[in-house]
């Protein structure tokens, strides 16, 4: 994020022969012709680097999507030791945080080889990264995909014969959930060019 701040040149401050009030103010004559001008003052560009209280709120939205997905996700994850959803997220790890490369939605560490992979790291596109109620809104869903990921490592965007794909999954999820909103936005995000969808 960029912001203008404003520096005052140090040859102002050299002249001390203004005279001081009572108050030890100094006073300084007003010329009302050039009253809206400041001439010695230089405008300066300076890159503000976002904290971690930035994004605080991708927590929530990870709670939210795990949330919706154990309510209104009925399928057993593909790794045999959970007998639910549930089970599954309270035995693995997840990280969400803003990416400021790449260009996907969302993305995720999916390693496909490993059986049980025990955390998951979930990357949001940095377009995404003000915390408003539609990015939220959005940021869940997002989410909810990368999620879908984890639990079904072995299913492909798209569906297949005899087996639902994780768009189709990710959708059916959102609209019962009544995210219909974040699909529509999400959507004229990535007819835009701004973002592409996941990685994956």
């Amino acid at each position: 994020m960029l912001q203008n701040v404003e520096y005052v040149k140090a040859e102002l401050f050299e002249n001390n022969s203004e005279p001081v009030s009572s108050g030890g103010l100094k006073e300084t004559p007003v010329d009302t012709a050039n009253a809206g001008t400041i001439s010695n003052v230089e405008k300066v560009n300076v890159l503000v680097s976002p904290t971690m209280e930035d994004v605080y709120w991708l927590s929530d939205c990870l709670k939210d999507a795990q949330n919706v997905i154990t309510e209104y996700h009925d399928e057993k994850p593909d790794d045999q030791n959970f007998v639910d959803c549930t089970k599954f997220f309270a035995n693995k790890t997840f990280g969400v945080k803003i990416q400021n490369n790449g260009n996907a939605s969302g993305d995720i560490n999916l390693i496909r080889d490993l059986p049980s992979q025990p955390s998951y790291k979930i990357f949001i596109h940095d377009v995404l990264k003000d915390d408003t109620r539609d990015n939220r809104r959005m940021v869940t869903v997002i989410i909810i995909h990368q999620l879908l990921h984890a639990i079904h490592p072995s299913r492909m965007h798209d569906s297949m014969p005899g087996q639902k794909g994780i768009n189709k999954i990710e959708h059916e999820i959102a609209n019962r959930a009544s995210y219909h909103d974040a699909l529509l936005n999400l959507e004229s995000l990535h007819q835009s060019g701004k973002v592409h969808f996941c990685n994956v």
